[in-house]
C-alpha cells in the first residue's frame, strides 16, 4: 500500500456546529484531547490548526511540546481571519484601512508562533474577502488592497512558505479568487518564491474545475504547495469522506500528482458533522490509498498510449480494469459460466424462474435445488457439474 504523508485539521475533531445544531452534533473535547485523537489514528503523522482560536497565546508552547511527544508534526498554522465578526467585510481587502492592517498585522502575528511551531506552511484563504450583491464592492481597489496585503505578508518572513486556498462561495456569495486561474494570476504577479496555492478537492469541484488539470497548472509553475482531500456533491463545500462521490476524478488527480513528482502533505479538510471523526479520517486515509492500488492495476504506460490516441473506448476499457472487471478469471470463466446457465435461473430474478419450474411429477430424476443468495435456482446435476469445473 502506498505510504502517503496524512495531516488532519483540529477544528473538526470536536464538535462540529452548523447552522441548524449551533451547539455542535457531539459533545466538544479540548484541544489536548483533539492532539491526541489524531494521534491515535493510523497514518496520521501531521496537524492543521488556526491562531488564535483553536491554538492561543498562552497554549501554544505547550500544545507544541504535546505534538512532538505524540510524534506529530505542525503541518498547517493559519491566521484565522475569517471567524472574527470585524472583518465581515473584508480581510486583506477590508475597505477600513484600520482594519485591513489588523488583519495583516494578525497574519504576521501567526507567522511568528508558526515559526516556533516549526510550521511547514500557512494558508490564506480569502473568505470574507468578497460580496454579495452587485455594485457592493470597488472590484480594483479591493484587488489591489489584496494582492498588496499578500505580498507585505510574504515578505514578512521569506523563510516561511505561504499558500493561497481558492473557493468560490461560503461565507460570501462571491469570494475573491475563486478559482485556480484567479489564483495563480494573483500568485504569479506577486513573484515570491514562498507563495504558492494549496488546492482544496472540494472547493475546485465545486467550480467545475478538472482536478487533475488544476494541478498542472499548479504545478507548472512550482506552485503546488499543499493539497486538502475531501469531496462534495458539486454543488456545495460538503466535506465528506475523501473519493466517496467523485472516484474517477479523485483517481486522475493521484495519478498526476504522482506524475508531477508531488512529495507534499495530504492534508484532510474534512467537516464530519455526523460522524466519528477519527473514522472519518480512517476511511479518507483508506480510500486514498487505495486509490493508487486501483491506478497500480493499469500500467501507465497503458494512459500514455490513451494520451496519445485520445481513444475513449480504451479509457473506459482501462476503467473496468481498475475495477477488476478485465481479470483473466472474470473474462474467461465467467463467461464459461454465464454462457452454461439457462437465463431463467441466472437474469430473471425468483418470480420468473419460479413459472418455468415444472410440476413435481413432471421433474426428472436429476432435478436438483440450489441456492445462491436468497433466491433459489434451479440446475440439473449435469449442469451444476460443468459449471463448477468451468470456474475452479
Amino acid at each position: 500500500m502506498r505510504d502517503i504523508k496524512v495531516s488532519a485539521g483540529v477544528w473538526y475533531l470536536g464538535a462540529t456546529s452548523d447552522r441548524f445544531v449551533k451547539e455542535g452534533y457531539r459533545a466538544d473535547r479540548t484541544m489536548e484531547e483533539r492532539f491526541r485523537l489524531a494521534a491515535s489514528i493510523e497514518g496520521v503523522s501531521g496537524l492543521e490548526m488556526h491562531y488564535p482560536t483553536e491554538v492561543t497565546d498562552a497554549t501554544y508552547k505547550d500544545l507544541k511540546r504535546l505534538a512532538d511527544d505524540l510524534g506529530l508534526k505542525i503541518v498547517q498554522f493559519c491566521p484565522h481571519l475569517w471567524v472574527d465578526r470585524k472583518w465581515q467585510f473584508g480581510q486583506f481587502s477590508n475597505p477600513d484601512p484600520r482594519l485591513r492592517c489588523e488583519a495583516i498585522d494578525l497574519a504576521k502575528r501567526t507567522t511568528d508562533i508558526a515559526a516556533y511551531m516549526e510550521a511547514e506552511l500557512m494558508v490564506y484563504w480569502p473568505a470574507q474577502d468578497g460580496y454579495d450583491y452587485v455594485f457592493q464592492v470597488d472590484h480594483r481597489q479591493r484587488l489591489d488592497d489584496l494582492v498588496s496585503g499578500l505580498a507585505e505578508w510574504a515578505d514578512y518572513n521569506p523563510q516561511q512558505k505561504l499558500a493561497l486556498e481558492y473557493k468560490a462561495f461560503e461565507p460570501r456569495t462571491h469570494i475573491m479568487l475563486p478559482t485556480i486561474g484567479h489564483c495563480m494570476t494573483v500568485i504569479n504577479e506577486i513573484n515570491r518564491p514562498n507563495l504558492g496555492i494549496n488546492i482544496d478537492v472540494g472547493h475546485a469541484l465545486i467550480m467545475k474545475e478538472n482536478l487533475a488539470e488544476s494541478i498542472a497548472l499548479a504545478c507548472r509553475y512550482g506552485k503546488l504547495f499543499h493539497t486538502h482531500w475531501n469531496d462534495n456533491w458539486k454543488l456545495f463545500d460538503d466535506d465528506i469522506i475523501a473519493g466517496t462521490a467523485n472516484l474517477w476524478e479523485t483517481l486522475e488527480a493521484l495519478f498526476w500528482l504522482d506524475e508531477w513528482g508531488y512529495d507534499g502533505w495530504f492534508g484532510l479538510d474534512l467537516f464530519p458533522y455526523r460522524e466519528p471523526p477519527e473514522k472519518a479520517v480512517d476511511e479518507s486515509i483508506k480510500n486514498l490509498k487505495f486509490g493508487y492500488e486501483l491506478l497500480d492495476r493499469v500500467p501507465k504506460e497503458a494512459w500514455r498510449e490513451v494520451f496519445r490516441t485520445s481513444d475513449a473506448i480504451r479509457i473506459s476499457q482501462l476503467f473496468r480494469q481498475m475495477l477488476g472487471g478485465n481479470e483473466p478469471w472474470i473474462s474467461s470463466r465467467w463467461a464459461n459460466c454465464w454462457s452454461i446457465c439457462s437465463p431463467p435461473s441466472w437474469a430473471g430474478g425468483w418470480r420468473r424462474s419460479r413459472r418455468s419450474i415444472p410440476s413435481r411429477a413432471a421433474r426428472p430424476p436429476t432435478w436438483r435445488w440450489r441456492r445462491r443468495g436468497s433466491a433459489r435456482r434451479r440446475l440439473s446435476s449435469a449442469r451444476w457439474a460443468t459449471m463448477r469445473s468451468a470456474i475452479t
